[in-house]
């Protein structure tokens, strides 16, 4: 606002003041959904990766909408989808929807909710000027939302309805159709049945083929940053067509299909989360886990699911901290230094990494194709989220401190913490040193301060570092390792020549 700026001449120079009364804390506060500026998406490890923060398949929310053939391919289904949605719950009519999310003086077109559904030019919404605390919320958790949205409030509404019934039914859909021994629970009367969802068996998304080919492609959009739905839309919505039903209720039945099309975990109470992609990242630090669910990084139904690095060039990898300096050991190092890998069994939290006696516990980590991209989105949100801590940027760089090489990737495969789903070995150690150029870790984090240090003390001792540099002279080669064997048995024979030769000429004569 101009009335809040003053402007002040100083040197011939003028310079703008803010001098508003701006509460600028509850203001940070509101978003939680980002825009990832230029750099960050072509620059650090490379324009490659700008792909790992852009939708392939589906846009969610106004960032992506409308931007590329590939993703307005989806626009006509959300329409269609939304028919069936509005159907399933006794055809409420979609002005409850919008009911829900708009003040009660709104006014609106009064159309049948089905025609209105499978016509996209059908779906207009009329607001007055003033926005509802729902609607402001929601366009709030934005960071970056452009000047057409804040003008059209209509249309971000629409976006909002649409974008908001199309990821629900995603997310029900996927877990009435799975195998879930919870479904018979409090999850069920939510979904109801899979009998329950009118789609035909060649449906391009909704059936056998397209969970096969088309949910692994949305749940990979649905995992980045600037694709996200706040949270709160998904639960108002929800709570539309599902009013007897409490707040409570309803959050931890989000959480529950979310988790389930996510990680296919079939049950989790993790409470409020902004969005779909913080709900993840809290499910990777949490202990929360029922003892029948699968491991948090493969699901055998739907394949692997995701993890994630942190890198800094080789010759950086050294810090100082007291005086002293700690080197950063690759995993090879470690294991010759007598250190053994062992892969965590009692929880599935990216945090279990302990180092005790000599043996480094870690979670089970599985490399595919969606890896790269989960774990930078996932590091975006810990950057610019100022708040939500760093324990996924933390966990990336120490991986990345001790994977260096193919070998060091070999050897925690042979150990059970790394199963690769990529290729070689070399591809997964490329993936670690290029994923996190540009990013610094926290030397105050757990891993770095005390792990590390741990690691490091171990190391320094004398035996070990003896054990260590014998092991990488002479039994890292096979080829040095024989001729080791042979001086070795030289010198013995040598030895026993020698005796037998001197012997004599001290053995007591007989008489």
């Amino acid at each position: 606002m101009e009335e809040d700026k003053i402007s002040l001449l100083v040197n011939h120079w003028e310079i703008d003041v803010d001098v508003s009364n701006r509460d600028w804390k509850a203001q940070w506060n509101k978003p939680c959904i980002y825009k990832l500026p230029a750099p960050t998406i072509t620059g650090g490890g490379g324009s490659f990766q700008s792909a790992a923060y852009l939708p392939s398949t589906v846009s969610f929310g106004p960032y992506h909408h409308g931007k590329g053939d590939h993703l307005k391919k989806m626009d006509p289904h959300k329409h269609r989808v939304l028919g069936h949605f509005l159907r399933r719950y006794n055809n409420i009519p979609l002005q409850k929807l919008v009911d829900s999310l708009t003040t009660t003086s709104c006014r609106r077109q009064q159309v049948d909710p089905v025609d209105e559904a499978i016509d996209p030019k059908a779906l207009h919404v009329h607001t007055q000027k003033e926005v509802s605390p729902v609607l402001q919320h929601l366009m709030d958790a934005y960071d970056s939302l452009e000047e057409k949205w804040l003008r059209d409030t209509d249309g971000f509404l629409r976006l909002m309805v649409l974008d908001g019934c199309f990821m629900l039914e995603i997310l029900q859909w996927s877990w009435v159709s799975g195998d879930h021994k919870a479904l018979s629970s409090g999850s069920a009367a939510l979904t109801g049945s899979v009998d329950d969802y009118s789609y035909a068996d060649n449906d391009p998304i909704f059936s056998r083929h397209g969970k096969l080919y088309v949910m692994s492609l949305i749940r990979r959009d649905m995992l980045m940053l600037e694709n996200q739905l706040p949270m709160l839309l998904l639960k108002t919505l929800l709570g539309a067509v599902l009013p007897t039903e409490s707040k409570e209720r309803i959050e931890e039945h989000l959480n529950t299909i979310i988790l389930n099309f996510c990680r296919g975990i079939t049950k989790r109470n993790m409470g409020p989360c902004l969005h779909v992609l913080d709900l993840y990242r809290k499910s990777l630090l949490s202990n929360n886990l029922p003892k029948d669910s699968p491991s948090p990084v493969h699901n055998k139904a739907k394949g692997p699911a995701t993890i994630f690095g942190h890198t800094t060039s080789t010759d950086q990898k050294n810090s100082t901290n007291g005086g002293s300096e700690d080197i950063i050991r690759s995993a090879m190092n470690l294991h010759e230094s007598g250190i053994k890998f062992e892969k965590s069994t009692e929880t599935c939290n990216l945090n279990d990494i302990w180092f005790k006696g000599h043996t480094l516990r870690l979670p089970v980590v599985v490399i595919d194709d969606t890896t790269e991209s989960t774990l930078l989105n996932l590091m975006a949100f810990e950057r610019f989220h100022v708040g939500t801590g760093n324990e996924i940027t933390s966990y990336v760089c120490f991986m990345d401190n001790i994977i260096d090489s193919s070998d060091d990737v070999k050897i925690l495969r042979s150990s059970g913490v790394l199963h690769n789903s990529i290729g070689s070995n070399k591809a997964v150690a490329k993936l670690f040193n290029d994923m996190t150029k540009d990013v610094t870790p926290d030397p105050e984090s757990r891993l770095e301060k005390i792990v590390q240090k741990q690691l490091d003390e171990y190391c320094r001792s004398q035996w070990n570092e003896w054990r260590a540099n014998l092991s990488h002279t002479y039994f890292k080669n096979p080829w040095a390792l024989l001729s080791l064997l042979a001086a070795v048995l030289l010198l013995a024979l040598t030895i026993t020549q020698t005796f037998y030769a001197i012997y004599p000429y001290y053995k007591p004569r007989g008489k």
